[in-house]
C-alpha cells in the first residue's frame, strides 16, 4: 500500500514542476491547437466506434477492461463475444493477433487502456479482412502522435479488488518532419481472487465443488515504433511490442459429496494446487506505404513476426476424507504437471487501393504460417519422490498455413445509393503431430467468403443499409492437442485433433436517424460450432472429462436499438436494448438436443460534465442481462453498475480518475448444463468489483511549427488531419 501511495506523490510533484517548465517552453514555440471533441460512441456504415480516450470507465486499466465497457461486447469468464453472436477475432491497428483462448486474454492484459484511441466493433467485415471470426472483428486502434509535435506522459494506478494491485508507466512520442517515434513502458503487480462453484447432480449423490483462488501477476510490457517518410509518396516503419508476465496461481478446491437419500455428507475431497506461469510475448511488424498518385491510389505492404511462449509448472495434491474429516487410507494423490508452449507466426500481406471514375477497387493477398509446439510432462509425487510418468506425458506439434486473395469494389450509384461487393478466397493446410501417441492428422480446405453492402441515403438525416457476409471460426490451438491433462484425479481435459472450423452466414438490416438513433435487425446461422463439454463416467468414480467437439448448429435472429443523447454539452448518454431469439441443436446424443429461448440486454453509459470548464466529469454505467440461453446451456440474469469521477487539472494535462466497478457485486453468473442426463450448475465470479485510482500527467508540445511549412511534407500533414 505504501509503495503505491508513494508513486502517486512522486507523479504529483513531478507534474507541477513540469508544468512550470512547459510554460517557459511554450513562450518560445508557436502552437496552433485545434480542439475537437469526439463523441463517446460513433456509428459508421460497417462498424461501431467506441472512443476509449473519452471514456472515464476505461481509465487506468488494460485492453480487456476497455472491452468490458465497449457497447455491444460481452466479456464472460474471460471469453470475448458480441451480444447475440459468438466467435470473433481481435486486431490491433488492423493487424490480426494470432492468439486465442487464454493466450489472447493474456496478451490483451498487456495493453494499457490509456494507450487506446478507439475500439472498432465490425459486425460484418469487408473482404479485405480475414474470414476468421464467426461474429466479426474487434479492431483496437492505438494512439498516434500528431504531425510536427512531441508529447510524453507518466501514469500510475492503484486498484483494490479483494487484494491490491498497482501499475506505473510512461510514454514518449515524437513526430517531426520525416521521422516519428512512439514508445511506451509499463509495469503491473498485484493479485485477484476469483471463485468458481460447481454442483454436479448424480442419481445417488450431489457433488458441490467450491474453488477459491488467489492469482498473482507481475507484468512488464513495452512498445517501440519508428516511421520514416522518404518522400511525399513513400514511407516505411517498424514496430516492436513485448511483454513478460510472471503469474502464480494458488488453488483451493473443496468438494462435498452428499447422499441423496439420507441428505447427509458422505465424504469430502480436498484439492490444493500451485501453478507458476510465465507468458512471454514478442511481435515485430515491418510496414511500408507507397502512394501511386494524388487520387488515393496506393500500395501497402506488411510483414509480421509473432512469438508467444508459455511455461507452466503446476503441483497439485488430492485427499479423500470421511464426513468427520478423517483421511481415507490410500486416497492421497499428488503430481507435478509441467507444460511448455511455443507459438510462432509469420505473416505478410499486400493491399492495393485503386480508385477510378467507375468505382473504387481494393485487392490484395496474404500468407500466414503458424507453428505451435507443446510439451507436456507429468511427474507422480504421491510416494514422496518425483517419478516421471511417460504415459501421461506428450509432445504435440501443430502447423497451420493459410493463403488468401481478395477483391472488392465500391461504387456510388447515385447521390442516394451506394454499394460494395467483395469476395475473399482462403485456402488452409493444417497438420497436428502427437509425437508420444504417434498420431498425425492432416486437414486441407479451401473456401470462398463473399460480402455485400447496400446503402440508401434519402437525405442527411436518414440512412438505410443491408449487408451480408460468410465467415468461419477455426479451433483454438490448445483445443487440437489430443492428450489428457489432469487437474486432479477426478477431472481431466482432452483436446481433439479432428476438430473442423465452423461456418456462419451473417445478415444485417439497419436504419439510422440523425446519426443518433440506430435500429438493426440481424440474423446469424452457424454450422459445426465447437466447444468444451463435460462427459461423466458414473462407473469410474464419476470421472469428469472436459472434451472439445464439433457439436453445435445454431440460429440467431435479433433486434438491436441504440440511441445517443447529447444534452446542452453537459450530458452525453449512450443507451441500447438488444433482444434476440436463439435456437441451438446438439449433434451428439449426450448433450441437450435442442435448446431455444429469448435473450435481453439493456445498457446505458452516461457522462456528466459537472462544471462549465468540463474539468469535473461523472460517469454512470449500468447493464442488465436477463436470464436466457447460451448455446445449449441456460444462464441466469446478471447485472453490473459502474460509477466514476474524473478531475482535470493544470490546463487538463493532469487527470485523476476514481472508478468503482461492479459496485453491487451483481455480475455473478449462474450457468446450467445437462450432459449424460446429469445436471451441472456453474456459479462463477471473476473478482471484478474494484475501486481504482488513476493518475495521468501529459506534457509536451501539442504542436510545433515545422521548418517546412510549404515543403515536401505538406501532403502528409493534410492526409493526417483527415
Amino acid at each position: 500500500m505504501k509503495k503505491y501511495t508513494l508513486l502517486f506523490l512522486l507523479i504529483s510533484v513531478f507534474s507541477f514542476a513540469q508544468d512550470s517548465i512547459n510554460k517557459i517552453v511554450e513562450k518560445q514555440i508557436e502552437q496552433i491547437e485545434i480542439v475537437t471533441k469526439k463523441k463517446l460512441i460513433e456509428r459508421k456504415i460497417d462498424r461501431l466506434v467506441f472512443n476509449v480516450e473519452n471514456s472515464i470507465s476505461a481509465t487506468g486499466g488494460d485492453a480487456l477492461d476497455a472491452l468490458k465497457v465497449t457497447p455491444g461486447i460481452r466479456v464472460l469468464n474471460d471469453k470475448i463475444s458480441m451480444i447475440g453472436k459468438s466467435g470473433m477475432i481481435v486486431m490491433v491497428d488492423d493487424k490480426v493477433i494470432k492468439l486465442s483462448g487464454d493466450d489472447l486474454i493474456s496478451f490483451l492484459k498487456t495493453i494499457p487502456s490509456d494507450n487506446i484511441k478507439s475500439i472498432e466493433v465490425i459486425t460484418v467485415p469487408p473482404s479485405k479482412y480475414e474470414a476468421q471470426g464467426n461474429s466479426g472483428i474487434i479492431n483496437i486502434k492505438l494512439n498516434k502522435v500528431k504531425q510536427n509535435s512531441w508529447n510524453s506522459s507518466v501514469r500510475s494506478t492503484y486498484t483494490q479488488t479483494t487484494y491490491p494491485a498497482g501499475t506505473i508507466g510512461g510514454s514518449f512520442n515524437y513526430n517531426k518532419d520525416k521521422i516519428s517515434i512512439e514508445s511506451d513502458l509499463g509495469y503491473t503487480n498485484g493479485s485477484i481472487a476469483p471463485s468458481y462453484n460447481t454442483t454436479f447432480f448424480y442419481p445417488n449423490q450431489i457433488w458441490r465443488e467450491v474453488n477459491t483462488n488467489r492469482n498473482y501477476y507481475d507484468l512488464v510490457r513495452g512498445k517501440l515504433g519508428v516511421n520514416y517518410r522518404f518522400s511525399d509518396k513513400f514511407n516505411i516503419g517498424v514496430q516492436y511490442m513485448s511483454s513478460n508476465n510472471k503469474k502464480r496461481n494458488l488453488e483451493n478446491d473443496h468438494s462435498t459429496i452428499t447422499d441423496n437419500i439420507s441428505n447427509s455428507i458422505d465424504s469430502l475431497i480436498v484439492n490444493k494446487a500451485e501453478n507458476r506461469i510465465r507468458n512471454r510475448f514478442n511481435t515485430v511488424d515491418f510496414y511500408s506505404v507507397y502512394k501511386l498518385d494524388t487520387l488515393g491510389r496506393k500500395i501497402s505492404a506488411n510483414f509480421n513476426y509473432l512469438k508467444f511462449k508459455d511455461t507452466q509448472d503446476r503441483i497439485f495434491s488430492s485427499n479423500n476424507l470421511l464426513a468427520n474429516n478423517v483421511v481415507i487410507p490410500n486416497s492421497y494423490y499428488s503430481a507435478n504437471n509441467i507444460s511448455k508452449q511455443d507459438i510462432e507466426n509469420y505473416s505478410a500481406n499486400v493491399d492495393v487501393d485503386f480508385p477510378t471514375k467507375f468505382a473504387d477497387f481494393t485487392f490484395g493477398g496474404k500468407v500466414s504460417f503458424t507453428k505451435n509446439k507443446t510439451d507436456l510432462a507429468l511427474y507422480n509425487l504421491s510416494s514422496g519422490s518425483s517419478i516421471y510418468d511417460a504415459a501421461q506425458s506428450n509432445r504435440f506439434v501443430y502447423k497451420e498455413n493459410t493463403e488468401a486473395l481478395y477483391f472488392s469494389a465500391s461504387k456510388k450509384l447515385s447521390e442516394k445509393w451506394e454499394t460494395q461487393l467483395g469476395l475473399r478466397f482462403e485456402t488452409t493446410q493444417t497438420e497436428g503431430n502427437s509425437i508420444s501417441l504417434d498420431r498425425i492428422n492432416k486437414n486441407n480446405y479451401s473456401k470462398l467468403f463473399p460480402t455485400f453492402y447496400l446503402t440508401y441515403t434519402p437525405d442527411e438525416n436518414n440512412i438505410f443499409s443491408i449487408n451480408y457476409s460468410r465467415r468461419l471460426n477455426r479451433p483454438n490451438f490448445e483445443d487440437l492437442n489430443p492428450f489428457r491433462i489432469y487437474n486432479n484425479k477426478y477431472q481431466y481435459s482432452e483436446g481433439n485433433p479432428f476438430l473442423q472450423p465452423s461456418y456462419s452466414h451473417n445478415m444485417e438490416l439497419s436504419y439510422t436517424l440523425k446519426n443518433n438513433w440506430t435500429s438493426k435487425l440481424y440474423y446469424s446461422k452457424i454450422t459445426d460450432g465447437s466447444g468444451g463439454i463435460i462427459l461423466i463416467d458414473p462407473v469410474n468414480n464419476n470421472l469428469q472429462a472436459n472434451i472439445i467437439l464439433n457439436y453445435l448448429n445454431s440460429q440467431i435472429i435479433g433486434l438491436s436499438e441504440s440511441y445517443t443523447l447529447n444534452l446542452k454539452k453537459w450530458f452525453q448518454s449512450y443507451n441500447s436494448f438488444d433482444v434476440y431469439y436463439s435456437n441451438s441443436k446438439s449433434t451428439v446424443p449426450y448433450i441437450n438436443s435442442n435448446v431455444d429461448g429469448f435473450n435481453y440486454n439493456l445498457t446505458t453509459n452516461n457522462t456528466f460534465s459537472l462544471n462549465k470548464e468540463k474539468t469535473v466529469l461523472f460517469g454512470l454505467n449500468y447493464s442488465y442481462n436477463f436470464k436466457g440461453v447460451s448455446g445449449v446451456d441456460r444462464i441466469s440474469a446478471y447485472s453490473q453498475l459502474d460509477v466514476s469521477l474524473k478531475f482535470l487539472f493544470l490546463n487538463k494535462n493532469l487527470s485523476l480518475a476514481i472508478i468503482g466497478n461492479d459496485i453491487l457485486k451483481s455480475s455473478i453468473i449462474t450457468q446450467t448444463s445437462i450432459t449424460n442426463n446429469y445436471q451441472i450448475i456453474y456459479k462463477n465470479y471473476e473478482d471484478i468489483r474494484f475501486l481504482r485510482l488513476s493518475l495521468v500527467y501529459k506534457f509536451g508540445n501539442k504542436d510545433i511549427k515545422s521548418t517546412q511549412i510549404e515543403g515536401s511534407n505538406e501532403e502528409e500533414k493534410n492526409r493526417l488531419k483527415k
